[in-house]
């Protein structure tokens, strides 16, 4: 009896049970998820874990691209697990999503997505390469992957985007848009090796650069100056004087690219604005009115670029098409005062007429909302869009009325610009609606 009582208490101080198997008291701790905070700093990198499909929040799944995961050792971070995957959301739309993960698979940290590709449909990962292109020390990461502009697969011909991302001094990576931007609108970028070589060009000797610059400016200038002077003599049309400034730019070679031609429009504006000031040195009070209704104009389209690029899914075509039509107010401005000195006739029936119809459009954009735009990306990428709608319409409401008050004469040079206004907020509806 003294030996049985013996070995049951040997038995459980040694943890054993009946079936000799070992107790769940001594088994290896199961590791966390995943997805779960940080415990610390990274420790020795595991091997490549093979893709597998793991539940996210919001309905989506997430699928580790395991050919495209690497071990990499990042000055801010120490050794790391660069992983990409692939995030089905619930509405079917695709998204990559970047992250670094310790030996546990812990998240240390996750990439932020790019502007540019945020509401394009993912396909798959090109190349991923760890180099320091803005030369200060530490290695960045180069992102080339396919892409649908439209939502699903087979709706369009996927195109390679590249995505920058820059590592920074406080364990943070930087997409900047406007890098991605141009290297996608140079249409040159499908290796690995063309991003480096663009930002070795971006990184010329400074001496070099710098005289390479003044005498880009230099002729710029020369350009615009000669441009200026030939095209506020003649009676050129809106029309006109865009292709008079867009051969001259061709002519000598000049930046055409997305970006040099908003600084185009901006000379135009420029020349057309010193001209306005000329004619009101004598008429400080027209002039206050103007430069007041001019500021007014350009809130107004500032934020219709906004509402647009938000209810279309993003796009740099939105905001680009606002710094012109800014541009282009320079010269409408000119018209303006040029009308107003001249005395117009009073225009209230016309104006009034407009003013309704503009009130209507107002109205009719702000019931459409984002309506459309779950075509483009998924129910979250919806609200957030109508969430900027809600706060950048009011903005324009406003811009709007003020303009109303401004040109309550309601004469002929006042109905003008606001016919311009009228169609451009009709413009807006008239785009969100092709999106159905």
């Amino acid at each position: 009896m003294r030996l049985v009582a013996l070995c049951l208490l040997f038995a459980i101080l040694a943890g054993c049970n009946p079936s000799g198997q070992q107790s769940r008291l001594n088994e290896p701790a199961k590791a966390s998820d995943a997805n779960s905070p940080p415990t610390g700093s990274a420790g020795p990198v595991s091997p490549t874990i093979p893709s597998q499909a793991v539940p996210a929040s919001g309905g989506a799944s997430v699928e580790e691209i395991a050919d495209q995961s690497f071990q990499v050792e990042l000055e801010s971070w120490g050794k790391v697990r660069f992983v990409s995957a692939k995030r089905v959301n619930a509405d079917g739309r695709k998204e990559l999503v970047l992250s670094l993960k310790d030996a546990e698979g812990h998240t240390l940290y996750t990439f932020p997505q790019p502007k540019l590709v945020e509401s394009w449909n993912f396909e798959s990962v090109k190349a991923v390469s760890f180099k320091d292109v803005d030369g200060d020390g530490k290695k960045d990461v180069i992102v080339l992957a396919d892409y649908i502009t439209g939502k699903g697969s087979g709706s369009s011909a996927a195109v390679t985007a590249p995505s920058i991302f820059i590592q920074k001094k406080d364990k943070n990576f930087v997409s900047d848009v406007e890098i991605d931007n141009r290297l996608n609108a140079s249409g040159k970028i499908s290796t690995v090796s063309d991003v480096v070589a663009f930002f070795k060009a971006k990184a010329k000797p400074e001496a070099a650069q710098t005289a390479t610059d003044s005498d880009s400016n230099a002729a710029l200038e020369k350009v615009n100056r000669n441009l200026c002077s030939r095209v506020v003599a003649s009676n050129m049309s809106e029309d006109e004087i865009v292709r008079t400034y867009e051969d001259e730019y061709d002519k000598h070679e000049l930046d055409r690219s997305e970006r040099g031609q908003d600084e185009m429009y901006r000379y135009i504006g420029e020349c057309f604005q010193q001209e306005t000031d000329k004619l009101l040195a004598n008429d400080s009070k027209l002039k206050t009115q103007t430069d007041a209704i001019h500021q007014t104009v350009n809130e107004a389209i500032s934020e219709l670029s906004s509402i647009d690029y938000i209810r279309n899914g993003g796009g740099t075509m939105w905001i680009h098409g606002g710094n012109r039509t800014i541009g282009l107010y320079g010269y409408r401005m000119n018209i303006y005062v040029k009308m107003k000195l001249a005395h117009p006739k009073s225009a209230a029936p016309k104006y009034d007429a407009l003013t309704a119809e503009l009130a209507s459009n107002l109205a009719k954009l702000k019931e459409q909302g984002v309506k459309g735009l779950e075509e483009l990306t998924d129910a979250q990428g919806v609200k957030e869009a109508q969430k900027g709608f809600d706060t950048e319409f009011p903005k324009l409401n406003t811009a709007l009325q003020k303009f109303k008050e401004l040109t309550s004469d309601k004469d002929e040079a006042s109905l003008y610009l606001l016919e311009f206004l009228t169609k451009r907020v009709g413009a807006s509806i008239d785009e969100q609606r092709s999106l159905r």
